[in-house]
């Protein structure tokens, strides 16, 4: 006769302590990052009271959020944040059309995938900071705006080179053989399939590229280029006033463009390719 087994014995689990990690897995992703803030604007407090009390580096919230609340001030930062942001549009729009163009013609010419990997490394690998103001002199005083354009569109330039051409190469294999089994062309492989398949990728580039055109732009701005009315000159001149409130201020509100800018692309990439968020396809677009 079989001894009986017995089953292992396991150590009982917290009921408190699942519970905890239950609700947060169940939390919205909202949730998180609101946590996020909380802690960063925490430590931010403490560090302006404790660190840099005597020196006023970092000022406390209030007399930063206290900004958001003035009213000539919001008028100067709009004023100031539509330059840059007209810029930053019109160079990440260049420079996203001069990459996707490279990743195609590469697509459709291979002997010419190394000069093209050459000049989007070249594009990625030049500082800002060391072209920036060479560009600034270039352009000079017929086209204040020229550095900020130029900037941004190479700050987005080697991202969405890279993501296109990952995009592109990704198309299935299958499809593209039956395309030309039915006669068609190289042309239209790459229209039918190829283009289709680079969204999901091409739009994750251009997400990381808002960002980064609008980088650019400023930093443009904070070489020379672009006018006054702009936001690194306003950045230059709270600098030189060493008004740090307005400094992080301004640091804010550049960040919550950049944000929105991302955002944006992202509400675009979901209305243009409902297929990589699980959404449903309308009947039309299948």
């Amino acid at each position: 006769m079989a001894a009986p087994t017995v089953p292992p014995v396991t150590a009982a689990a917290d009921p408190a302590e699942g519970g905890r990690f239950t609700a947060l897995r169940g939390a919205p992703p909202w949730v998180g990052g609101i946590v996020g803030v909380v802690v960063i604007v925490v430590v931010w407090w403490i560090a302006s009271l404790t660190l840099y009390q005597g020196s006023g580096a970092i000022p406390t919230p209030p007399s930063v959020v206290a900004r958001f609340f003035d009213g000539g001030q919001w008028s100067a930062t709009l004023n100031n944040a539509g330059g840059t942001v007209g810029s930053a549009a019109l160079g990440y729009l260049w420079g996203n059309l001069a990459a996707i163009v490279l990743a195609v013609i590469v697509l459709l010419v291979p002997p010419l995938e190394a000069l093209a990997n050459q000049i989007a490394v070249v594009s990625y690998c030049i500082p800002l900071v060391a072209i920036g103001p060479v560009i600034v002199i270039v352009a000079g005083r017929d086209a204040p705006s020229g550095a900020s354009v130029v900037l941004a569109a190479m700050s987005c330039f080697f991202t969405t080179t890279v993501g296109c051409l990952l995009g592109l190469r990704a198309a299935p294999r299958t499809s593209i053989d039956l395309i030309r089994a039915y006669g068609g062309s190289t042309w239209t492989a790459l229209r039918k399939v190829q283009l289709v398949s680079a969204l999901p990728s091409l739009f994750a580039a251009l997400k990381i590229a808002a960002p980064a055109a609008f980088l650019g732009a400023i930093l443009a701005e904070y070489l020379g280029s672009g006018g006054d009315s702009t936001l690194g000159r306003a950045v230059i001149a709270a600098q030189s006033q060493s008004d740090a409130p307005q400094l992080w201020y301004l640091a804010l509100v550049s960040g919550i463009i950049s944000g929105l800018g991302f955002v944006v692309v992202g509400l675009v990439a979901k209305l243009v390719t409902p297929w990589t968020t699980g959404a449903d396809v309308p009947a039309g677009a299948r």
